[in-house]
């Protein structure tokens, strides 16, 4: 599996507005495109207590699985609080000691009104019914805040039930405003996806510090900072940067509105 290539400020700008679109319902998805082309189709997931919390986007060259961020007290109950961990659910024998936030991981297993399937069943079969899982398109991966925690656990998930789809067709998880999923096992266990996943983090936003303590990020982060990208492991700096700005920035710059706004800016 190749190393995801440097993300172009067009694919991000058309990715963060699909982040942002996965909060309202209904949304017109012909709206949006992915690499300048419009997208033809979509599917609601109704999962985590009857509200739409992934949509699946594709045309005939792309899926989009778009996961949505918090977005009512109810999400900080079920899901972001719950910051005890637990064992990594279906992914084989090697994931049994792999450790994983529990309320993120929990967002997957709520029912889905419309199938009354565990909400990942009910995703997987949204791509079956729609003959998605042919290795005819490439696949991007996408979620802000809640949504990039659900949308890194969901990719091994995935990768455990379709192998093959994602070694093939695998094009990147694009995170913007993340928190981490897990301990360094499971960083390991994510394996080659680390070299597939790209974490977007915008300003001084504070969500990407979360949760604190042994809590390990995947993939590679990219900070959006006075107008630049700038890669690599610079959490300090992101850190020092922070205190020195004033603290509602903490909050505003996690807005998927502010993201959309500054990557308009690169």
């Amino acid at each position: 599996m190749n190393t995801i290539s440097p993300i172009k400020p067009e694919l991000l700008l058309e990715l963060a507005k699909i982040c942002k679109s996965v909060y309202g319902s209904p949304i017109n998805h012909k709206r949006y495109c992915i690499y300048g082309k419009r997208i033809t189709h979509q599917r609601i997931i109704h999962g985590s207590f009857r509200r739409g919390f992934c949509r699946i986007f594709w045309n005939d060259a792309y899926l989009i699985i778009a996961f949505r961020g918090t977005r009512e007290y109810v999400d900080w109950e079920i899901s972001n609080l719950k910051v005890y961990t637990d064992k990594l659910k279906n992914c084989g024998e090697k994931s049994k000691s792999i450790r994983v936030h529990h309320g993120f991981q929990n967002a997957l297993y709520f029912t889905d009104r419309t199938t009354k399937l565990e909400s990942i069943e009910a995703i997987f079969l949204a791509l079956e019914k729609n003959k998605l899982v042919d290795n005819s398109r490439k696949i991007i991966i996408t979620g802000h805040s809640l949504g990039g925690a659900i949308a890194t656990l969901f990719t091994v998930k995935f990768r455990s039930r379709y192998t093959d789809l994602i070694e093939k067709c695998l094009d990147g998880i694009v995170l913007f405003g993340c928190p981490s999923v897990g301990f360094n096992g499971f960083k390991k266990f994510y394996g080659e996806l680390n070299a597939k996943t790209v974490r977007i983090i915008n300003g001084s936003d504070i969500v990407p510090f979360t949760p604190p303590l042994f809590y390990k990020h995947v993939g590679e982060s990219v900070w959006l900072h006075n107008g630049k990208a700038l890669n690599g492991s610079i959490w300090f700096l992101r850190l020092l940067t922070s205190f020195r700005s004033p603290l509602q920035k903490f909050v505003l710059d996690h807005f998927m509105s502010s993201y959309i706004s500054t990557i308009r800016k690169l």
